[in-house]
């Protein structure tokens, strides 16, 4: 296992050494960089993606369900806390783990951190391997996407974020238009099936029950109940502004020149999708299982409203210029509603109470956005209704509407 992560962590030095400016996988855009020490013109980096891809497989086949890896060394499987226990770091306390029953903890230890190691040098080198000329997207690979695809159904909240933002985020900021359908698409579409199947099932149990019904991915913690139930709530925030920075990245003017403004005339969707990477998700049916619950955590934390906003505004641009009925459908049945019980006016509830746990410095900010949304969609609301008003009357139809809801 060290040896494994010695070598994974020499392909990082391999990238690094290219001098790429990086951060942590969200750079604000993508700069093709020289490449004067990286043999980009050999098969080295084709190698090194395909085994990269197939050991980062195999770390995630640890957190895969029992019964399709009984093969595994039981000291594996109890290793895998140990990440789960840096995560702790968001309570300022140390979790407690269960009984060691006889296992070596000073090789548990090293192997937890080598797995976690593993796992994020991996995804950092995904990300850093984008921005190398775009040379990844060049390779032929599409079987080892497939599969890391496949695997974001098995994983904690913890590991898909981290896999958001190093690797999906500076994988959509430079992949070419022509890549989208083997790339953005794939990984887009595996990780909307693990937002609507287990994220939003989170909120939805968090907000109704007071507790996140999805032990598994979290990580199976352990401690007292108070204060795994605080990290939980801390793990499921992360996780919430991961997925919700990404939309906003999706609804970047930078990936959707083409996308026509509200008051344009209506479009064909397939001739939008060609310069708008939200029109092409839209045609490819990437929004079928599209959730507020499962996106925004139903907008209860005010950091991820913040971030997603524009994605809901991409989304209304989107429905008005092609017309498209289930889109309409989702933003009048699903949005709207879940934004007004976003707003203050909202009668108690499980929203509102979590919500006042959540309180943020932009608090105040992210409620006069949420309202101007509310405002775009009621006029996009009452012109379906074939109603003719001023601004005014608009206005002042909103306020009633908002003190009947």
């Amino acid at each position: 296992m060290e040896t494994i992560c010695l070598l994974v962590k020499s392909f990082e030095e391999e990238i690094k050494g290219s001098k790429i400016e990086h951060s942590t996988g969200t750079q604000e855009k993508c700069r093709p960089t020289s490449t004067t020490n990286y043999p980009c013109s050999s098969t080295f980096p084709q190698l090194m993606l395909a085994l990269l891809l197939r050991i980062l497989h195999f770390i995630h086949m640890a957190w895969m369900d029992r019964s399709e890896c009984y093969d595994l060394p039981e000291i594996i499987w109890r290793a895998r806390l140990i990440s789960t226990n840096e995560i702790s770091t968001f309570l300022k306390e140390n979790n407690t783990l269960p009984a060691n029953d006889g296992v070596d903890v000073r090789r548990m230890n090293a192997i937890g951190t080598w797995l976690r190691e593993i796992r994020e040098t991996g995804y950092n080198i995904i990300g850093l391997y984008a921005s190398v000329e775009r040379s990844i997207f060049g390779l032929d690979c599409s079987l080892s996407i497939n599969t890391l695809a496949m695997d974001i159904s098995s994983m904690e909240f913890d590991h898909v974020g981290k896999l958001i933002q190093l690797s999906f985020i500076p994988l959509v900021r430079c992949c070419p238009r022509g890549c989208w359908d083997k790339w953005v698409l794939l990984l887009l579409e595996s990780l909307f099936f693990y937002c609507k199947d287990i994220f939003g099932y989170a909120w939805l149990s968090l907000i109704h029950e007071g507790r996140a019904e999805v032990p598994a991915y979290f990580g199976n913690l352990y401690g007292p109940e108070e204060k795994v139930k605080k990290l939980e709530v801390e793990l499921l925030l992360k996780f919430t502004r991961s997925v919700s920075y990404l939309l906003g990245v999706l609804a970047s003017e930078e990936f959707n020149s083409g996308l026509p403004q509200l008051n344009c005339p209506k479009s064909d969707l397939k001739s939008i999708s060609s310069s708008s990477l939200m029109g092409y998700l839209l045609l490819h049916n990437c929004f079928g299982r599209f959730s507020m619950y499962s996106l925004f955590g139903s907008l209860v934390d005010y950091q991820a409203a913040k971030e997603a906003l524009p994605f809901c505004h991409a989304l209304i641009r989107l429905a008005v210029a092609t017309d498209d009925e289930r889109l309409k459908q989702f933003i009048l049945n699903e949005m709207l509603p879940t934004l007004v019980r976003f707003d203050d006016r909202s009668p108690p509830s499980g929203i509102s109470w979590l919500r006042s746990e959540l309180s943020s410095s932009i608090e105040v900010s992210s409620m006069k956005d949420v309202v101007g949304l509310c405002r775009e969609i009621y006029d996009v609301y009452l012109h379906n209704q074939g109603e003719q008003q001023n601004r005014k009357t608009c206005s002042d139809g909103l306020s009633d509407w908002f003190e009947k809801e």
